[in-house]
């Protein structure tokens, strides 16, 4: 039995919320609060909605820019918002800058993995300047016992929690180990150079789509045209993007391409479906991959994560999985995300009925398709052929009427193997460790820089799992 004595609760300003005296249990040799190894915070700033706009150089970071899944930012149309230039505030934003949530998304961190000039943060968000050991702190921080930690001190019932600066009462627990500090920086340094070259590479894709698209069209001249009875008798949908000039104008290009394009055969795709008996969880001894469309990125990323026991699953060969129906808020830009399963090395799976599955003898063609259906061109098309006014969806004969430009086959080569090409990973040494990492880096595709990074990811928390434990841990070098 636990006994509360009164300078507990006296420093919990009397709440008596049980999870106000939980405490995370640390058995390192050491520990140091926070506060002893932030020199300066500097708080973000509220702009109000009245400052967003669709376009503009100038940014504002939201704390829906902050997740467990990746180091630095995630940008997308929500967390990133654009800004009047009259409302914008420099706060010179530099790579390597550690960032933290402090209202709405508590306790979640970034570490910045490039400089974000003209780029400005919420007042739910606070800069902590850390000169010693910050990729360590930073690893910390990271970790669930960390935000465990803070979230014993924020009392429970609150709509919105407000960490305020509680954050720096929390510990970083230290090793005995002098070369702790370094091997998890290390290791923080290379997620943080793996998800920069997969934003530089999905880039450097959307680039060579476009240019390929937009410069190779035949003669014919786009011309917008009001629908007329018959097309809309055709379609038998007014809430749907078909008749918008952007589609029209995408559509246009896209089977204008002087090279023509192709479909996707009938007899090629399926559905999906949730198994009436089924146990899903995040254990690799069940006997399926689990997929949904939560778990497909945006950039054509699978996360592998969750697995599931049914009766019979439904992918048992490499196929292309698209999502149907938008995950994401009734956003119509989410429909039409793909990845490709590669079945060799992920085995076999079941997907639900929110995704559906092409397959095709020819595997370039499948991952050329996925590469394509990730671009923005296709996003926005796909977001304006979709229907439904509260969840857009992508009905079978949508999908089956998308047009897929013939490109060049050296051009398809280059596109996949930006994307996903295998590329081999070898053992390193301590003093290699980061340059043999970077050097990897620069060859993989998007796919295996994501693996890779992942698999990292669990590395860094098994590791940290050790430290609060005060356990012993072997030291690894080489590209995982």
């Amino acid at each position: 039995m636990s006994v509360i004595d009164i300078k507990s609760i006296l420093d919990n300003q009397f709440v008596l919320s049980p999870s106000n005296y939980s405490k995370t249990e640390i058995n390192s040799s050491k520990s140091i609060p926070l506060a002893n190894l932030v020199e300066k915070i500097d708080k973000g700033i509220e702009v109000g909605s009245s400052s967003y706009i669709d376009e503009s150089q100038y940014k504002f970071i939201r704390t829906a820019a902050f997740s467990t899944n990746y180091i630095s930012i995630y940008e997308d149309n929500n967390s990133i918002l654009s800004i009047i230039p009259q409302a914008y505030t420099d706060m010179k934003l530099k790579k390597d800058d550690v960032l933290i949530c402090k209202d709405s998304n508590v306790g979640e961190v970034v570490l910045l993995d490039k400089d974000y000039p003209n780029y400005m943060f919420s007042s739910g968000i606070n800069r902590l300047i850390i000169s010693k050991d910050k990729y360590y702190v930073y690893a910390i921080m990271k970790h669930q016992k960390f935000k465990d930690q803070l979230l014993s001190f924020i009392p429970k019932g609150a709509t919105l929690k407000h960490a305020k600066d509680n954050y720096l009462k929390c510990l970083i627990p230290y090793s005995d180990d002098k070369n702790v500090v370094d091997y998890v920086s290390s290791i923080v340094r290379i997620i943080q150079n793996k998800e920069l070259k997969i934003k530089e590479k999905s880039y450097y894709l959307e680039e060579l789509i476009a240019n390929e698209i937009n410069n190779n069209q035949n003669d014919i001249k786009f011309e917008y045209k009001y629908p007329s009875i018959n097309s809309l008798l055709n379609i038998n949908r007014l809430d749907t993007g078909n008749y918008t000039k952007d589609f029209c104008n995408i559509e246009h290009k896209l089977r204008n391409y002087k090279n023509g394009y192709f479909e996707i055969n009938k007899k090629n795709i399926k559905g999906g479906n949730t198994p009436k008996k089924r146990f899903i969880d995040i254990n690799s001894n069940l006997k399926y991959c689990w997929v949904t469309p939560t778990y497909i990125n945006d950039n054509g990323t699978i996360d592998t994560s969750y697995r599931i026991n049914c009766d019979k699953n439904n992918i048992n060969e490499n196929c292309l999985l698209i999502i149907n129906r938008t995950s994401k808020g009734g956003v119509g830009e989410y429909v039409g995300i793909s990845t490709y399963y590669d079945y060799e090395s992920l085995g076999k799976a079941q997907h639900n009925q929110g995704i559906y599955r092409v397959t095709d003898k020819d595997d370039k063609k499948l991952l050329f398709m996925s590469c394509l259906l990730n671009s923005k061109l296709y996003r926005s098309y796909c977001a304006n052929l979709s229907m439904g006014s509260k969840m857009k969806e992508l009905k079978l004969n949508n999908i089956l009427s998308i047009p897929f430009p013939k490109f060049p086959d050296e051009k398809i080569l280059l596109i996949n193997n930006i994307y996903y090409n295998k590329y081999q990973k070898k053992d390193s040494t301590k003093e290699n460790f980061e340059i043999d990492n970077k050097m990897w880096d620069e060859k993989a595709g998007i796919v295996d820089l994501y693996v890779s990074s992942r698999n990292y990811r669990k590395l860094l928390d098994n590791i940290i799992d050790k430290i609060y434990r005060g356990e012993i841990f072997s030291y690894e070098y080489k590209i995982i």
